[in-house]
């Protein structure tokens, strides 16, 4: 019974496991597919953006072209077509046949003879509708125009009054211009036949005799044949053209992101525990400012992580001590012994104090960091050292002494500076011997306030004066205290932007606060 609940609940467990697997890999893979689409998206969104912006440049370019270019056609068609009727009206009113100098004897013969003497131009067909009937024309033989019934039918519909025409014959648009001409010269011109000159070409309708016509007509969609052409080309040149861009803005973006590539990589690095990694800069741009921006904040994280991590490691070993201690007592404690209760109390009582004194002190170092921690006010100096002075009188009997300066004023805490003070107090009678001296003082040095507590005492050897101001670096040989009374001074003094220094005197040692003096 036992071996099948065992087995039971491997199997669970081992379906758990596997479930529990099989969703993490799910889990990896869309995170990996959705990296892969974050990582690429913003290349790619450059790259798309300038193929967009290129086409939609090229396109409008296109279109203007297109757009000019078909105007000018039909400018060019509309000046030729007025042309010809202009020089159709003037021969007709003349009435006299340039060639042989004799007037026209009738309209067939006007029609005949311009369209003898005149050539169209390109894409243009000249047409002679004669008063029996006959179309005489003049231009390319073979448009489909010559032999459409719905051409002579559109020109019979306005040949009365004259006018455009616009028709459309096996695809092609074509438009002209009737112009009718029912009169020989001085208007009593007869009807008559007549006869087309060698160059032109003649159909016939087969209709009666009529008035006379004269047409121009162009062919529209081959005059735009020229420009379609360039448009094709243009098309073409200009989808070579975008891709072009496309590929240069790929290389490009791919270059200008390079850093930010590497930034992510870095960020990466980072959250594996890896600060050392730093971003290769380049150049004086926005992206190169961001990677050395970035490269600043990570000598800072780096720094307060390796603060961070000593002082956990310095805690741990002050706090393992007295826990030892409070244990060690603890476990040999003999309870029916009462004086050994009254002296483990006792002894326990102590170290709680010693205990509760460190945590104070380290909530004190926490603390330094938050904006809060100094409250900014006009603090007169020599008040402040007097003060000071007169509360530390109270730590032992000593020579204590005070180097009055002029009138000081700084901006900073009062209370936190006091705090400094009597800190440097406390360490100097603790290193110095009854009735030895012991000087507060201040002055003013450019812009910077030097306040100082100096003592005649031991000194602070030359092995540990380097560190003296590190946390849990005690400032003796001895050993006394737990070693944070200098580093929640210099706390203080870089909360009111300052430091503070150890000089080097004849005798004793001499601890110097530089705080700037601020807003007067």
């Amino acid at each position: 019974m036992m071996t099948a609940t065992t087995t039971a609940t491997t199997a669970t467990t081992a379906t758990t496991a596997t479930t529990a697997t099989t969703a993490t890999t799910m889990m990896m893979a869309m995170m990996t597919t959705t990296e892969r689409r974050i990582r690429m998206t913003v290349q790619n969104r450059l790259t798309i953006a300038v193929a967009i912006l290129s086409v939609l440049a090229l396109t409008v370019v296109g279109l203007v072209l297109y757009t000019v270019e078909a105007n000018n056609v039909e400018g060019r068609n509309s000046a030729s077509m007025t042309q010809e009727i202009a020089e159709m009206r003037s021969f007709a009113q003349n009435g006299v046949d340039p060639e042989t100098g004799e007037r026209f004897t009738s309209v067939d013969q006007i029609l005949t003879q311009f369209l003898a003497q005149n050539r169209p131009d390109e894409d243009e067909t000249l047409f002679a509708f004669l008063t029996d009937g006959r179309v005489l024309y003049q231009g390319d033989p073979n448009s489909a125009v010559n032999r459409s019934q719905e051409f002579e039918e559109a020109v019979a519909g306005v040949s009365a009054d004259g006018g455009e025409i616009k028709l459309t014959i096996d695809g092609d648009e074509y438009e002209g211009y009737v112009l009718p001409i029912t009169s020989g010269p001085g208007g009593n011109a007869p009807a008559g036949n007549a006869s087309a000159g060698d160059s032109a070409g003649g159909t016939n309708s087969g209709t009666a005799n009529g008035p006379g016509s004269f047409v121009v007509v162009h062919n529209v969609t081959a005059s735009h044949t020229d420009l379609t052409h360039v448009m094709q080309i243009y098309i073409i040149v200009a989808l070579a053209a975008a891709l072009l861009i496309s590929g240069i803005s790929l290389v490009l973006a791919r270059k200008l992101l390079a850093p930010v590539t590497e930034l992510r990589q870095t960020a990466q690095s980072i959250s594996g525990g890896d600060l050392s990694s730093r971003i290769t800069t380049r150049g004086h741009d926005d992206i190169a400012e961001l990677g050395r921006t970035f490269n600043d904040m990570l000598d800072r994280l780096e720094a307060s992580f390796e603060t961070q991590r000593r002082f956990l490691d310095d805690v741990g070993h002050e706090l393992r001590t007295p826990l030892t201690i409070l244990s060690g007592h603890l476990e040999t404690m003999d309870s029916s012994d009462v004086d050994d209760v009254d002296e483990t109390r006792t002894m326990l009582l102590d170290e709680t104090d010693r205990m509760a004194r460190l945590v104070e002190e380290l909530l004190i170092l926490a603390r330094s960091r938050r904006p809060d921690f100094v409250r900014p006010e006009q603090v007169d100096v020599p008040s402040l050292l007097n003060e000071s002075l007169a509360k530390a009188k109270g730590l032992g009997q000593r020579d204590w002494r005070i180097e009055t300066p002029p009138a000081i004023v700084l901006t900073g805490d009062r209370q936190r500076l006091t705090q400094a003070l009597l800190q440097l107090a406390s360490n100097a009678v603790e290193h110095t011997e009854e009735d030895q001296s012991i000087t507060f003082g201040a002055r003013v040095v450019d812009d910077n306030v030097h306040i100082w507590v100096r003592d005649e005492g031991s000194g602070v050897p030359d092995e540990i004066a380097a560190d003296v101001f590190e946390r849990f670096s005690r400032g003796s040989t001895e050993g006394h205290g737990f070693g944070l009374g200098l580093s929640i001074i210099r706390a203080i003094a870089e909360a009111h932007g300052g430091t503070v220094v150890l000089d080097h005197v004849s005798r004793g040692a001499q601890f110097r606060m530089i705080l700037p003096k601020g807003p007067q």
